[in-house]
């Protein structure tokens, strides 16, 4: 019997603030960030009796074929991809073929997806799936696949890595829990994953890293909404991971997610560091307390950032900070003070996005009741809003978030604090100082180097120069890290610098001067 063929399609992710394309062109070996783990796992959870063929298009890395001879195409994304979506299916439709849409964007608002789906996948896939593909090959599938209750996570398998090749991308990824205990009004994750923490084995976990290594991961992403939860769990799995990574010549490097609380824990980031963390994307959204409390998110204003974020910095650990502006009770003294806080902490990067309300959301609702609802709205969710601000024009708003954006990477700015950065390690593990040294590695720091000297302007020339002599001088062995941190640097001075405003349909909203 002839094998039946399903095509699985990542969308290609829109311009925006998380493609950095602009710092992966600098390094010349990824095309994009991290390969779609929920299409691997998809694959995995085929059932050993179900004879179905896969064929994988990651859209970021190679273009879909439109002539494929498939049974089934299966497309996942976000809410930024929907447009791309609706292309993929409509183009397949045409030819006749059933399309399968699950994924975030199709959990979160199902009525927009069902259109372009004849097969509807709402909610977590590891039960649901295998379940379609026996309906489907016994020729009885439904249009509507629906996973009410939360999965168990160690039923969740390891995505099947043969799919993909590691030279294709920046950073491999690997999922230890779903669940978030927090219930911010402006997050719609607990609709998806629940606030329950649930999470792998320690086994499991450590198989997935160590299946990444072997299929040719350098570094790995740990993608959790929150890496700190349950303290004791983070702390065994840092433990194994130290435990692992002491035994290759060539250790891995990490990078997760978390809240601000995670930089009130000197126990736990000496451990990260052990593990070689290199950078945490922090959620600190807003400095000022009203803030936090309108979101339901005022538990956090107990963690002083003005020390916590220093902290996490001195243990070799780039806080990377992601901020918000828009809130009903910021004015438009807020540009100035996080621009100070930033400059205050020495923290060198930082992502600013307006604050939106997701559809099914808290505040959505809110905002909907006191007519605040922006119904037009063109989706750049890092750019715009949906939400008509209260102590400020959009105009205000939009113009203070462009100018604070491109302030903070102006060169001489950012010089300032990333060579306070430096200054203020106080921690490096010597855990890893006999390990052999990584030779691409070296021609990665080449190409880099390359590109700051006849790509970048002359401020960011000099810039660029002035930093890796602060780092020679302070720490050499914080060079490959200073490295990460300008490749990242790029692409937002880049992105501060393209008509990414105008892109995003702000040309008559915002006007400098």
């Amino acid at each position: 019997m002839k094998k039946k063929r399903i095509y699985l399609i990542n969308p290609k992710n829109p311009e925006n603030f998380w493609a950095m394309q602009g710092a992966l062109d600098i390094v010349g070996k990824h095309k994009t960030l991290m390969p779609n783990i929920a299409l691997l796992t998809i694959i995995a959870l085929t059932p050993k009796d179900i004879h179905v063929e896969y064929i994988i298009c990651d859209e970021n890395v190679a273009p879909i074929n439109w002539n494929i001879s498939c049974d089934l195409v299966g497309i996942t994304g976000y809410t930024l991809q929907f447009e791309r979506m609706q292309i993929i299916s409509a183009k397949f439709r045409e030819r006749g073929i059933p399309v399968a849409v699950g994924g975030i964007y199709a959990t979160t608002d199902p009525g927009k997806v069902t259109n372009i789906a004849d097969h509807l996948f709402i909610g977590e896939a590891e039960y649901t799936w295998p379940h379609f593909l026996r309906d489907w090959t016994a020729g009885k599938a439904k249009p509507v696949y629906r996973q009410d209750a939360f999965i168990d996570m160690k039923d969740s398998p390891a995505p099947d890595l043969s799919y993909i090749t590691a030279k294709n991308y920046n950073s491999f990824s690997v999922q230890t829990s779903r669940g978030c205990p927090n219930d911010c009004d402006f997050c719609d994750v607990v609709r998806v994953v629940g606030r329950k923490y649930r999470s792998k084995s320690i086994d499991q976990i450590m198989y997935e890293v160590k299946n990444a290594h072997v299929y040719g991961a350098e570094t790995i992403f740990f993608s959790d909404d929150n890496f700190f939860v349950n303290k004791k769990f983070t702390t065994d799995l840092l433990l194994e991971l130290i435990k692992w990574n002491k035994t290759l010549d060539r250790p891995l490097s990490f990078s997760t997610q978390a809240t601000v609380m995670i930089g009130a824990d000197e126990e736990l980031l000496k451990l990260l560091a052990d593990a070689r963390f290199s950078f945490i994307f922090i959620g600190l959204e807003t400095l000022r307390k009203e803030c936090l409390e309108e979101v339901n998110k005022g538990q956090m204003a107990r963690y002083n950032p003005y020390e916590v974020i220093p902290r996490i910095s001195s243990y070799g650990i780039v806080p990377f900070l992601g901020m918000i502006v828009g809130f009903d009770h910021d004015t438009p003294e807020v540009f100035e003070e996080i621009e100070e806080f930033l400059n205050k902490t020495a923290s060198p990067l930082a992502s600013i996005s307006v604050l939106n309300a997701p559809k099914n959301t808290v505040l959505y609702e809110r905002m909907k009741k006191e007519d605040r609802i922006i119904e037009d709205f063109r989706g750049f969710w890092h750019l715009t809003t949906n939400i008509i601000p209260k102590q400020m024009s959009l105009q205000e708003l939009y113009l203070g978030h462009k100018n604070l954006f491109k302030k903070i990477y102006e060169p001489e700015y950012f010089e300032r604090r990333m060579i306070r950065w430096l200054e203020n390690v106080k921690y490096f593990s010597d855990l890893y100082s006999t390990r052999k040294k990584n030779i691409y590695r070296f021609f990665i720091i080449i190409r880099i180097m390359r590109h700051f000297l006849f790509r970048a302007p002359p401020s960011v020339r000099a810039m660029f120069w002035n930093i890796l002599k602060a780092a020679w001088k302070i720490n050499p062995r914080l060079i490959s890290r200073v490295m990460s941190m300008l490749v990242q640097y790029w692409h937002y001075y880049d992105f501060g610098h393209k008509d990414s405003w105008q892109k995003a349909g702000l040309a008559e909203e915002i006007t400098t001067e």
